[in-house]
Parts: structure tokens; sequence; C-alpha cells
């Protein structure tokens, strides 16, 4: 599976909830977190990724467009400085780089993770992972630290930064190699009513097909 691919199944959804009071834990936060998730219908950003590989120290910074639509539907438009489109219809995830000519193919089914969990709205985070407040350090944002209960090769540690609506404005992930996915969202937007069409991966002509 290629880097990008996998950096996007740990991908995290950008979704608002109402202004409150500073939570008392990290656990408080990460509950009205979840509660609000399972309400937002739809979600739409422009996102900046940037990941940075632990053992070359290479970094690669890419942009573009999110829309999300519970449950399970997902589109991530790569814009720079690749165009790269990666689509979940609910059942299936599609992974198109125009420029190698292929389409990466695997069923949804079986998915899991602090992304998954997130975008669908169900199970509970915090039987999966310790919760602990971070150091703000001056800035206006939430951070909250999740650790795997049990060790995983995928995640080591996730990091959420939530502004002063709880909204998800940053998710940086690390995985058991050292290498990190960051993402901050701009620019959201909720309850659209997207349309279905826009979950819908339609196969280029004369493209490979690989079943992930």
């Amino acid at each position: 599976m290629s880097i990008a691919l996998s950096a996007l199944l740990l991908a995290v959804s950008a979704t608002a909830a109402p202004a409150s009071p500073q939570p008392a834990s990290a656990e408080d936060l990460v509950r009205r977190l979840e509660r609000r998730n399972r309400e937002v219908r739809d979600v739409t950003a422009r996102f900046t990724q940037t990941y940075r590989s632990g053992a070359l120290g290479r970094t690669l910074v890419e942009s573009g467009t999110l829309a999300l639509k519970r449950p399970g539907r997902m589109r991530w438009e790569y814009e720079a400085p690749e165009k790269k489109t990666f689509v979940s219809d609910g059942t299936r995830i599609y992974f198109y780089v125009p420029g190698d000519r292929q389409v990466i193919v695997r069923e949804q089914a079986g998915e899991r993770g602090v992304a998954m969990a997130l975008l669908s709205g169900q199970g509970n985070l915090l039987d999966q992972f310790e919760a602990t407040l971070e150091a703000r350090e001056g800035e206006p944002y939430e951070r909250v630290r999740l650790v795997p209960r049990i060790p995983d090769p995928e995640v080591r540690s996730v990091s959420v930064e939530l502004d002063a609506q709880l909204r998800i404005r940053a998710i940086s992930i690390e995985d058991a190699q050292g290498n990190t996915s960051r993402f901050r969202f701009e620019a959201l937007r909720e309850n659209l009513e997207l349309p279905e069409r826009m979950f819908r991966f339609e196969l280029p002509r004369g493209v490979e097909v690989i079943q992930g």
C-alpha cells in the first residue's frame, strides 16, 4: 500500500461543536467531540498535509479539498504538488493518481483506527486510547494527545488541536517507525446536504486497477 493511502486512512474529519467552558479533563473533551461528530451530517474543508519520514528525514507537503458525509463517505482531492483522488463510497475505497494511470481499490469493511471511529461517530475512543491534555504554549487551541492502550504498529500517538468552538484545526499522527502525518484544516463548512454523486468514483478509461 502506498504511503499516501496509508496516511489518508488515518486521517480525521474537521468537525465543529458549540462554544462551551474549558473541559475539566481530556476524557470529557473526547466524549463531547464524539457526541458532536455523531450529529454532523457532512463537512467540507481545505486541507494541508505534511508528511515527514522518520527514517529519511524528508518532508512532503500536499494540499487540496476534503468532503465528508456520514456514514463512511469521503472525498479527498489533492491539488498540489500532484493531482490525486481518494474516494470512499461507504463500501469501497478508491485511490487514483492520474500520473500513474492506476486505481487502487479495496473494501472498506474491516477498516479500523481512530480516523474511522471519528468519521463514523461510532465506538468509544476512550476504550482504545488514553487521552491527556497537552501544553498549549500560548496558542489559542486545546491539544489532546491519544495513545493506544494496546501497542499498534500504525499509530504511536495522535495529537488533535481544537479551537474555542471545538472545531478540529489540526491533527498529527505518528506511527511506530517515527513517521508523522499532519493535517491542517481551514474554511470549514458543515451540514450542506452534499449530494451522493460526490462520493461515487467512475473508473477512467485505460487505467490499471489494483485490488489492495
